[in-house]
């Protein structure tokens, strides 16, 4: 049994009623986890909400004991007020203990709620805090604030030094398989993914000249683009002029994403862009050897160890790191190994849920005893 680090004299008994607010940017990158955290919940009797548009697809949040709270409910800005008495009036009747935003994301939406409830709320940083961020008079309320690196928490503490002593790591949890899908299938071409917007064709450039090179060199390997953006009209443009049209295919994003990962060997981590890779978090989960640039944000990929690292747009670079994989699938399947068991230990979905559980309780606490008064509120901290 899992311990779950909670203190036995504020574990037993304690109501915990968190409310997530989830915008489209957190459910695309994050669903998966925010579901293990809502199901998590319900295993251990605490009931919770979520408060995400109406007009995306939230499957994977559904859940019995998860009441879903569509907002705003009516969508013209005129109506902001109304919006805002409607999910009042559903609050109140739900009775939430602990507000949970994310950043970026509705944080002044959160920072407003937990005011007028009269609850605190708890903030989780995905990417890079900015010093000049235009929520950070809201970020200062947050009763606790988590992280799901190391890097990110430090990072955090420097751009709020006041509350360092609110902020703490909770990784992102992972549930790895059994097997490693990394080239178990000896007879079969590579296939290599990426995960990545398509907002950029400049990203794309050195990587689309370098499998070229490889197929060149005789390598059989399958490339899929999995992504949409301004971009994906200048990127298959490329594809046609390099002649890779049935090497590199693009296909948007499909969920279950670990379905998709499933049949694949490799996968490309091609930008750090400042916020927490969960969809390398997943790869690695299901077996796939990484390769890509360093990672500056999650602190997963450590070079030789859990993946192949490569010199950001070089293309020579690049075609080196991708030719030691396909070329020694031993090795790229050593490196997949590794990972899986560098999530085994780091990431477990288990401990995730106990630390997040843990931050509700411990701010719920502090929000009603703060140090050195009988009863009362956090105090907003200027920095």
């Amino acid at each position: 049994m899992v311990d779950s680090g909670i203190p036995s004299e504020i574990d037993a008994g304690t109501v915990v009623r968190p409310v997530m607010l989830v915008d489209a940017g957190v459910y695309r990158n994050y669903a998966v986890y925010l579901r293990w955290i809502l199901v998590g919940l319900a295993d251990t009797a605490h009931a919770s909400a979520v408060v995400c548009p109406g007009d995306i697809e939230t499957s994977s949040l559904e859940c019995p004991t998860v009441e879903k709270i569509d907002y705003p409910a009516l969508r013209l800005a005129i109506f902001r007020t109304t919006n805002q008495r409607l999910l009042m009036e559903r609050l109140g009747r739900f009775k939430p203990t602990v507000i949970h935003s994310f950043s970026p994301g509705q944080v002044g939406l959160a920072a407003f709620l937990a005011k007028a409830l009269d609850v605190p709320f708890v903030l989780t940083f995905h990417g890079r805090p900015h010093r000049w961020d235009r929520q950070r008079k809201a970020i200062c309320q947050a009763g606790r604030i988590v992280a799901p690196s190391e890097m990110l928490v430090e990072q955090a503490k420097a751009v709020y030094p006041s509350l360092r002593e609110r902020i703490e790591l909770v990784p992102i949890g992972s549930y790895v398989e059994d097997e490693c899908v990394c080239f178990s299938r000896p007879n079969l071409p590579a296939s290599v993914i990426a995960v990545h917007p398509l907002e950029e064709a400049d990203i794309f450039e050195p990587l689309l000249r370098a499998v070229r090179h490889l197929t060149l060199d005789g390598f059989e390997l399958m490339l899929v683009l999995m992504g949409t953006g301004r971009a994906e009209a200048a990127i298959r443009r490329s594809i046609r002029s390099l002649g890779l049209t049935a090497t590199v295919t693009i296909v948007p994003p499909m969920r279950p994403l670990r379905t998709v990962l499933a049949g694949a060997d490799v996968f490309l981590h091609l930008r750090d862009n400042g916020l927490f890779n969960a969809q390398m978090l997943e790869a690695m989960g299901v077996g796939l050897a990484v390769a890509g640039v360093a990672d500056q944000t999650g602190g997963l990929l450590t070079h030789g160890q859990t993946a192949v690292l490569w010199e950001g747009q070089n293309e020579l670079s690049i075609y080196d790191g991708l030719k030691q994989l396909l070329g020694q699938r031993d090795r790229a399947r050593r490196l997949a190994l590794n990972g899986q068991d560098f999530l085994r230990h780091q990431c477990g979905v288990s401990c995730m849920i106990d630390k997040i559980l843990k931050a509700y309780i411990t701010t719920q606490q502090d929000y009603k005893n703060p140090a050195g008064q009988a009863t009362g509120k956090i105090e907003t901290i200027g920095v």
